[in-house]
Order: C-alpha cells, then sequence, then structure tokens
C-alpha cells in the first residue's frame, strides 16, 4: 500500500473511531461475493484487512450468507467431484467464525433466514423496528465487492454498498483490481460527524459563563451580580478576578522597557559648581620672614658715613 493512500485511510479510522466510538479489534462481516474476489486474486484475508483498516480485524461470515453460499455452490456443483462438501473459496471456521443472526418482524416473531443483502442490511442497521432510526450499535464494517452481471441482472437484487451508504457510521471496505479499498465516509455520517462538531463548539463558546435557569427572579440577579463582581477592580487599582472570555487592555513587557535614569535637581547642579569656582580663587598664605632693608640705601637717604 502506497504512503499517501495509507495515511488518508488511517484518518478516515480515526474519524470513525472519533465520532461512532469504532475500537479495536473491529468486526468486519464479509460477504460471498468479497470472497469469492479475495480468492481470484490471491488475497489473505485477514492480512489485507489489518493493513487497510490499520488495527486488528474479527472476521466473520452470517448465518444467510453462508446458506446462500452453500446453495450456489450446490447449484453450480460438477458431478465428478462428489467428494468436495464446501467451494474452494470458504475459509475453513477456524479462520472466518459463523456470525448468528436472529431476523424478526415487528411483532417480535423470527422470520427465519433471509436474503444475503438484506440479512447484512439489518445487522448493520441495528435490527430497528417500527420508526427506529438505523443505527450501527455494533460498530460493524462492511466488506464487499461487485457482483456479475448475472447476478445484478437477478430479480429483486439489492445493491449492498449503496444501501450501507445511507445508514451513519458504517465503513466500507471492497475490492477492485486487486485493489482493497476503504470508502470515506458516506454523506450520513459527514452529517453525523458535523453535527457533533456544532455542538462541541457551541458548548465551548458558552464555556463556564453559562447560567442555568431558575424560577425565582431573585436568584437570578444574584447570579447577575456574581458575574458583576468577577469584573470589578478592587480600591487600590489592581484588577480582581477576570471573568473568562473578557479582554482588557495590556501594559508593555515590563522586561523588555528601558528603566528611566534619575536626574538630580537642576537648583543643587548650580550651587556645586558655584562652590567649585570659589574654592579655585582661593590661594595660599605663606608664611615667611620680610626681607631687611639694604644698608647703602639708608646711607643715601643721610645717615653717617662710614
Amino acid at each position: 500500500m502506497r504512503a499517501k493512500r495509507s495515511k488518508k485511510y488511517r484518518k478516515i479510522m480515526s474519524n470513525y473511531a472519533m465520532t461512532f466510538s469504532f475500537r479495536e479489534p473491529y468486526q468486519v462481516l464479509l460477504d460471498s461475493s468479497f470472497l469469492r474476489t479475495c480468492h481470484s486474486f490471491h488475497m489473505p484475508l485477514q492480512k489485507y484487512l489489518e493493513n487497510t483498516l490499520h488495527g486488528e480485524c474479527r472476521l466473520f461470515i452470517t448465518r444467510c450468507s453462508l446458506a446462500k453460499i452453500m446453495a450456489d455452490f450446490e447449484r453450480t456443483k460438477d458431478p465428478k467431484n462428489a467428494r468436495q462438501k464446501r467451494p474452494e473459496w470458504l475459509p475453513p471456521p477456524t479462520e472466518v467464525p459463523l456470525r448468528h443472526c436472529k431476523h424478526k418482524n415487528d411483532d417480535g416473531e423470527d422470520v427465519g433466514e433471509l436474503d444475503e443483502a438484506r440479512c447484512l442490511l439489518d445487522l448493520l442497521a441495528g435490527q430497528p423496528h417500527g420508526n427506529e432510526i438505523p443505527k450501527n450499535k455494533q460498530h460493524y464494517i462492511l466488506a464487499t465487492a461487485d457482483v456479475d452481471e448475472l447476478e445484478r441482472r437477478r430479480k429483486g437484487f439489492i445493491d449492498v454498498r449503496e444501501r450501507a451508504r445511507m445508514i451513519s457510521g458504517v465503513p466500507i471496505v471492497y475490492v477492485k483490481r486487486s485493489v482493497m479499498i476503504l470508502e470515506e465516509l458516506s454523506g450520513a455520517s459527514e452529517a453525523v460527524k458535523r453535527k457533533g462538531e456544532k455542538e462541541k463548539f457551541a458548548e465551548g463558546l458558552v464555556g463556564l459563563n453559562r447560567k442555568r435557569k431558575r424560577g425565582e427572579g431573585a436568584e437570578d440577579d444574584e447570579d447577575e451580580g456574581d458575574l458583576l463582581a468577577l469584573e470589578l477592580e478592587d480600591e487600590n487599582g489592581n484588577a480582581g478576578v477576570k471573568a473568562r472570555g473578557t479582554k482588557r487592555a495590556k501594559g508593555p513587557n515590563p522586561l523588555s522597557v528601558r528603566k528611566k535614569k534619575v536626574q538630580p535637581a537642576q537648583g543643587g547642579r548650580q550651587e556645586e559648581k558655584e562652590g567649585e569656582g570659589q574654592a579655585r580663587k582661593r590661594r595660599r598664605k605663606r608664611s615667611g620672614k620680610k626681607a631687611e632693608p639694604d644698608v647703602g640705601e639708608g646711607a643715601v637717604n643721610g645717615g653717617p658715613e662710614p
């Protein structure tokens, strides 16, 4: 199997598992045309079905299908092979066990064996009675193949694949040119899937703010007051408990904001500058002896001559 087709089949089975609760091992109902086609192409049933469905499988054949197989075998049996008791393409009961089907009418009476197509559709629909909606309660998977032209022209022929698509939650596997194919979700199954998705989406939108309906008006007012109290803020400006789904304005990230530098007052800077200027103008006082007057200078001014 190619990787692309394998991925597609895995996705289809996951949709059946999420929407209709399919679990392993899968229960597969085989019809006579599917057994005959797989035998003609030498396709092992267990291996191919598990590769297609990506999981463990349990194969079953109904009592009505077995009756049809044996009736066709007796009608087309070669008189030379009188010892042959069963067709070659019918697997032994150890590989494909018998699924007992009890078909009843609307009055609850057993009607015995039915046509193979009607038997399979009755099991796939959950054996509804009256106006009950058909539903695949037992999570069966239908494995079928195209019938020959003689069978299709037979009076009262029912296309099993076409009728099975009308029942929601029925995976269909068929063989075409030695390739086992898993059909995509039918229209009925897709409608159930979309309905479930819409319900989940609506529940997610309502969330925890959904109010329960009550008869008394006072209790309704209390509920409204509780919802309003969640959105109020305390006196300090801190936000209280936020209601789910409310949007508030967000500030900048404190880690990405550059811190402001603290600048001193301008008056202090001017005083510091003036103080520095005065300090520069001051001079040191030198402590030293005064110079004595020169002797020659006194003689000139009228003193005694030496």
